[in-house]
């Protein structure tokens, strides 16, 4: 049996279609993780959940991802920027948290570690923190609001899985795009208190998407998709 493929966007149906393969180590410590992400290329996407280590592979880059990624983080940077007052600490997908909500107090060792494609923590709850936990390489604390663009290879399943795991952590808002499976569709995840769950609720092609916890904020969509073909 023989596979051929005519074009690249034959290669890129095919891995869109499929759940990438993940590399598992189970027991990995949190000076372990510290260490191989140290060590090891920052194109590897890595997750700590529960002491479980999850390690996806580099999958093909796109110039269009990352400019509208950078979209992203620029507008978030600039409401940071304007409103110093409300900003504990912004982050990138270079920074991590530790998110104690999600870990098993009967295992101390096992800690759950997730990276945002872009996060902000308010005052508040940065300083709740003591001076000691601000400084560790992955705080254990939950930003208020992520985004989470996703590029064409990422299994939607996954996708959605994350965030709710990101509301289940604690996170305020949850904004989740992927420009790439549905250009249109941009979904809000938050808690609702009443049901006692996850809920999102899902916009169609938006022009802006106003936040309901950074006060102020508005993402430019049409800025983000000015890079799309």
């Amino acid at each position: 049996m023989s596979c051929t493929f005519q074009t690249d966007r034959d290669i890129e149906t095919l891995l869109m279609s499929l759940d990438p393969p993940r590399i598992i180590i189970p027991d990995c410590d949190p000076k372990q993780f510290e260490k191989i992400i140290s060590v090891n290329s920052r194109f590897l996407q890595m997750s700590l959940i529960k002491g479980q280590l999850e390690i996806m592979p580099p999958l093909p880059f796109h110039i269009e991802s990352s400019a509208e990624k950078l979209q992203i983080i620029g507008q978030v940077g600039c409401w940071c920027d304007d409103n110093k007052n409300l900003v504990g600490i912004p982050s990138s997908s270079q920074g991590g948290f530790r998110l104690l909500k999600l870990e098993d107090p009967n295992y101390p060792n096992k800690h759950t570690v997730l990276s945002p494609g872009c996060a902000v923590v308010l005052k508040p709850r940065w300083d709740s923190l003591t001076d000691e936990a601000q400084k560790v390489s992955f705080p254990p604390v939950t930003p208020n609001f992520i985004i989470e663009l996703y590029s064409r290879y990422d299994y939607v399943q996954n996708l959605h899985q994350k965030m709710v795991q990101w509301v289940n952590a604690g996170v305020d808002e949850a904004i989740s795009i992927n420009l790439n499976i549905d250009p249109t569709e941009i979904r809000i995840y938050s808690f609702n208190p009443e049901a006692n769950k996850v809920v999102w609720q899902t916009m169609k092609d938006p022009v802006e998407v106003r936040s309901q916890v950074l006060e102020g904020f508005v993402l430019n969509m049409e800025k983000v998709r000015m890079y799309k073909k």
